[in-house]
Parts: C-alpha cells; structure tokens; sequence
C-alpha cells in the first residue's frame, strides 16, 4: 500500500514501528505509522488522512504511562514535535507546546525566576500528557497551575478549553480521548531561584530514594480515596510476586517491572492477579492509572 502521508511536508515517518522503542515498559508491537509532526499545519494535514482514510490514531509522549499490546496498534502513532516544543513566557503566564518536556519547562521558568510548578519535578512525560492525566505529587497536581489549553477535536476543530472545561479529577481529566492537546497556558509565580532549585532537588532526592528503577510505567494503579494502592500491594506480601519476566518491585509495590523480556500480556496477567487478591482480602477495587494501548 502506498504511503497516504507521502505528500504531507512538516513531518516524518516511520513504518511498521516498534513501539518498544518508545515506551518506557519497552514493551509493544508495532504501529502500522509513526509520525513525528513539526507544526500544527502539518498535524492538520495528518488528521485529514487519518479521517479519509478511517485510520485509528493515537498521540504519545515519551511512554511513560503506557503499556502497549504484544499486537501492536493498528494505525498511527503521532508524536507532536518542532513548534510543539516550544515555550513562550507573558508575565506570569507561560504557553507551553504539548510536547514539551516536564522537566525542560521546570529548568525554563526556574531561570526566569518563576515557581509553583516544583511538585512535578521528577516525573516524566510532556506537559501534554501531564494535562491529561492532571499529573501531580505532594498533594499538588498540575490543575493547580493550568489557566487553559488548546486542542484540535478529531474533526479537526481547534477550540479552548478553560480549567473548568477540562472537568480535572484525581489523575484524569474530561478530554475526550481523540482530543488532540496542541498547547498548554500556565500561570506560575515570581520565586527566588534558589528557593526553586531547593524544592527541585528535595523533590527528586525523594523520588531516587523511594522509586525503583528499571523499565515501568511508574505508579501502575491510582490510590483509591483515602489509602495508598502501594500499602495496600505490601500489606497483602505481592512485592515480588512475578508472572513471565514481569514483576511487582520489590522497592515499590505499586510499580510493575519489565526484568527483561516481559510481554504485556504478563504484565496484564500480574496486574489482574494483583487486583484479584486486593480484592479478596482488603475489599478494594485497584484501577489502573497506566494507559493500555491496543
């Protein structure tokens, strides 16, 4: 079949891509297309394709909340990058690209002399993605900060949607899925640097100290109101429980490890054996925070 991209300027793309590559499980099959897209033009241009064609699509950032089926996805894979990497400051607002990096946009406003946004130190992905599953740590998440956010609707729509709109909620937000985050507005405060970095660097000694590493998607489930989903994991002594090459961590019960060679269906298989025991000996219902691509 021939490439329907093939014409599009403003992008490149990969074909049959593994999407291991991408992820931080690596762990996935392949994506029939890979689009890397430089400019909103460009990304116009791709959903066009994508609606003629009735193609499936997805947006990703750098994987870090994903978990990809063995069999892949069967469609495109779009990857906002070039002008969506950009920020750009007007007094205490900044307007943040979707695909700008967590920590770029920390290390930005901290040379600016801007704070409030040191709570998400250390936590991977684009800022994009942080929107959509309202990311955050120390009883902070990044709703706290959001003013609003531009997206393009699968109709190739482009709207705003004010904090209110977004309907934020713990680790999720009413962005309808093939709602497209193009660009973020936030509105952070004047701060000393040094008062910035200390937070930063407090935050991250934290996370080195507490998180495991290895290949994971991190926080694998939410915590139900009122308790931790890692407490719960321990206290029920699944730390180490193992099916394939997937593992619960020893270090941190709610991260699920890839030890080497794990399939998703392994780690699907030990998460539904750990919310099988949750569920019979604490009453609890364990939800996913991860993504589940397939």
């Amino acid at each position: 079949m021939r490439d329907p991209f093939r014409m599009i300027t403003g992008i490149t793309i990969l074909k049959n891509e593994s999407l291991s590559r991408h992820t931080s499980f690596h762990i996935g099959g392949d994506t029939d297309y890979f689009i890397r897209v430089y400019s909103k033009k460009a990304l116009m241009k791709v959903l066009e394709v994508i609606k003629r064609r009735r193609f499936k699509y997805f947006i990703i950032g750098t994987g870090t909340n994903l978990l990809v089926s063995d069999r892949g996805f069967h469609g495109v894979v779009i990857r906002l990058d070039g002008i969506f990497k950009k920020i750009r400051r007007n007094d205490q607002c900044f307007l943040c690209g979707a695909g700008v990096l967590v920590d770029c946009l920390l290390k930005y406003a901290m040379e600016l002399g801007y704070g409030g946004a040191e709570f998400l130190a250390g936590i991977p992905g684009t800022v994009g993605g942080a929107i959509r599953g309202n990311a955050g740590a120390f009883g902070h998440s990044i709703a706290d900060i959001t003013e609003s956010i531009r997206i393009i609707t699968e109709r190739g729509i482009e709207k705003n949607m004010v904090k209110e709109e977004i309907g934020f909620t713990y680790r999720t937000s009413r962005i309808q899925n093939n709602a497209i985050i193009v660009s973020v507005l936030l509105r952070l405060r004047k701060k000393k640097r040094r008062e910035i970095m200390k937070t930063i660097n407090k935050n991250l000694l934290y996370r080195r100290q507490r998180h495991p590493s290895g290949y994971s998607a991190g926080s694998f489930f939410k915590n139900p109101p009122g308790c931790s989903a890692g407490k719960l994991i321990e206290e029920c002594g699944l730390k180490g429980l193992r099916v394939g090459n997937a593992e619960v961590s020893r270090r941190h019960a709610n991260y699920i490890i890839n030890c080497g060679q794990a399939r998703a269906s392994d780690v699907m298989k030990l998460a539904a054996k750990v919310k099988k025991i949750i569920r019979e000996k604490k009453g609890i219902v364990l939800k996913e925070e991860v993504k589940i691509l397939n």
